[in-house]
């Protein structure tokens, strides 16, 4: 077995980032060393980094931690309108209820409307949309049509 993964263990050991014998714990033998040693064969400061390369400092505080405003802060337009969209969403769902349980009674001369030819009228309803949306396309396209 290779040695290499020892020394690297032995160096961050010495290094602080862990405190027991790595290698002794992961072969079950009594450990040579526990605490944080400083032995001089080991670098003390491991760095992956070019020499005279400087990091910044840590941070002191959170910058995304506000403690004095909300996560969300909405304005208040927006809470009465969603106040009033859900009150008035609550209301006719009450209504429809009533109604359809016989505890409201619309007035005799009020008639619903019939869904029976809501299929065509519909269908009727797409194609004038799509006709409107079509006519500009057609005038276009025959500027570039040949005429003979």
């Amino acid at each position: 077995m290779s040695s290499d993964w020892i020394l690297a263990l032995d160096s961050l050991a010495s290094g602080g980032v862990i405190d027991f014998d790595a290698p002794a714990y992961l072969l079950d033998q009594p450990a040579r060393y526990v605490g944080h040693p400083q032995l001089e064969h080991l670098p003390n400061e491991i760095s992956l980094l070019p020499e005279g390369t400087k990091m910044k400092e840590q941070p002191t505080q959170d910058g995304f931690h506000k403690p004095d405003s909300a996560m969300v802060s909405n304005p208040s337009w927006k809470k009465w309108a969603l106040g009033g969209i859900l009150t008035a969403i609550i209301g006719t769902g009450i209504g429809a209820i009533l109604l359809r349980k016989g505890k409201i009674h619309l007035p005799k001369n009020l008639k619903m409307p019939s869904l029976k030819n809501i299929g065509t009228s519909l269908k009727n309803f797409g194609s004038t949309v799509f006709k409107y949306i079509k006519k500009p396309f057609v005038w276009i396209g025959n500027k570039f049509r040949k005429t003979p």
